[in-house]
């Protein structure tokens, strides 16, 4: 594996700067966005907060390394502080950097794939001029940073299969192992990335040297988080939060189990099981339950099962820190979560698999849908943090909707159908016959990328807007790239004559 070729080929950088539309479409982009950034900055003068940003930034001024999140975004935050403290510097850099992101993944499928002048226009101006990705670089939150480090692993997945350099695998891997560090929802990339190193061109050794290189950073960060978390607090797991997941998911479902269909229960689950079975007799005498959408209740809401059987475990116990006691617990919830999901299958499937399979399709705008959580101040920690005078908070509008954010639930639902009927259309018109080899490679490649994010993103945790930025970004490019086949293969099929259509020259060749 040799790290003398560039990471980057040099005709990239000349197509993007010697050919007019390129260059056009770049400054433009440019220009415009930065128009769009002063706009929103206006709007909103302070950045909107949710209950994890607190969390994000007493993990940034203790300099942790171990938290309920991961800490890449912690980390993040706290090396951002050292050139500039400003929440407005922070909401330009998270949005500066989702759009260089954009910005290389686009230009990247233009060298690669090589698609229409006119799909490729309307790409530029439906993702770079995407008001979107200000509402998520104006959060101060882990999102902008996954959408952004997540476009940078999969274009280089492709400039893997493409040109498979030692530099741009160092590149993948460093951007793997941090990406996989800011959020949970990265830990199917590895997975991907080692059959993408598979299959790229090389010989055995080379790709096992390859596969090496590429795992070495998640490795690591894996088992230092894992064996933290077992010196500091007693617990060796990789995620705590993965067995409060588990155990929410399953309390999600458990709701609309009616009392006669509930069995005995395990000796070791009685304490949590009593709880949760008061608590559900108590929520079916509300007119208006807290649990009626998948959401954050079981997770965090205090009169929850998960949180009360916290308190009375530690009630006589005033010298264990919270993250401690947070993290003692994870493992038998995910026991706890397991075992009722065992005992009611089709009940999961139905109260929850199906409905957050829908929220997939058409995600709520949760956090996206409102200012600062309606409120009009903010917790001591970002007042500290920022510098703030008060812990007042205003934006343009007494009203705390975000009423533009309520068309892309809408829009997503329509690029995943268009997405995901485009690849049959494309393989009915014969489509993977009529591409070069590495196109075809490619359309394979997102096709498991999509399903993976999807089988992931369902049975993790409950689907919401901001956590399908990623999603949102790789799915409209390529549905256009596939409507723009059906489109042409279909004008092309009106025209008898031209019965011969020559394959796409492979641009690897």
């Amino acid at each position: 594996m040799t790290l003398k070729a560039p990471l980057l080929p040099a005709d990239f950088f000349k197509d993007i700067w010697n050919d007019k539309e390129s260059r056009i479409c770049l400054i433009l982009s440019v220009l415009l966005a930065g128009i769009l950034l002063f706009v929103i900055m206006k709007l909103y003068p302070f950045p909107n907060f949710l209950p994890d940003s607190y969390s994000y930034i007493d993990a940034a001024y203790n300099n942790v390394n171990i938290n309920m999140w991961p800490v890449g975004y912690s980390k993040f935050l706290r090396f951002i502080s050292v050139f500039n403290r400003s929440d407005t510097g922070l909401v330009i850099v998270q949005y500066f950097l989702l759009q260089l992101a954009i910005l290389f993944f686009l230009f990247s499928i233009k060298y690669l794939l090589q698609p229409g002048k006119w799909t490729m226009r309307v790409l530029f101006a439906l993702l770079v001029l995407n008001p979107l990705w200000l509402y998520i670089a104006n959060f101060v939150s882990s999102d902008a940073l996954f959408a952004t480090f997540s476009l940078l692993w999969l274009t280089s997945l492709f400039w893997i299969l493409y040109l498979p350099t030692g530099k741009m695998f160092i590149f993948h891997a460093l951007v793997l192992g941090f990406v996989f560090s800011v959020r949970y929802n990265a830990l199917y990339y590895p997975i991907i990335s080692m059959l993408v190193v598979l299959l790229a061109n090389g010989a055995i050794k080379e790709k096992l040297l390859r596969l090496v290189v590429v795992i070495v950073p998640v490795g690591w960060f894996f088992l230092y988080t894992t064996l933290t978390f077992q010196d500091r607090l007693g617990v060796a797991t990789f995620s705590p939060f993965g067995g409060w997941q588990m155990g929410s998911n399953a309390l999600f479902m458990y709701a609309h189990v009616p009392p006669a269909n509930r069995g005995p229960v395990p000796k070791q689950f009685a304490r949590i099981h009593s709880i949760t079975v008061k608590h559900m007799d108590s929520l079916n005498r509300l007119k208006q339950r807290p649990d009626q959408e998948l959401g954050i209740y079981y997770l965090w809401d205090d009169k929850a099962p998960l949180k009360l059987y916290l308190i009375d475990k530690y009630r006589k116990d005033s010298t264990t820190p919270y993250l401690k006691r947070w993290a003692s617990v994870s493992n038998y919830y995910g026991q706890y979560g397991a075992w009722l999901i065992k005992q009611y299958p089709a009940e999961f499937l139905r109260y929850y698999i199906w409905p957050n399979f829908i929220n997939y399709y058409s995600p709520p705008t949760e956090f996206l849908g409102m200012y600062n959580m309606m409120s009009d101040t903010v917790d001591p920690g970002a007042v500290s943090w920022f510098g703030y005078k008060s812990n007042k908070v205003h934006h343009f509008s007494k009203n705390k909707f975000i009423i533009l954010t309520a068309i892309f639930p809408l829009l997503l639902a329509m690029i995943n159908v268009i997405f995901f009927f485009g690849f049959i259309g494309f393989v009915v018109l014969g489509g993977f016959s009529k591409v070069s080899p590495y196109y075809r490679t490619v359309l394979w490649i997102m096709l498991l990328i999509w399903l993976s994010n999807l089988a992931f993103s369902v049975f993790a945790s409950p689907i919401v807007l901001r956590y399908q930025a990623f999603p949102f970004i790789f799915t409209l490019a390529f549905a256009g790239l596939l409507l723009e086949f059906v489109i042409r293969q279909s004008f092309q099929e009106s025209k008898p004559e031209k019965e011969d259509i020559e394959p796409v020259v492979d641009p690897a060749v």
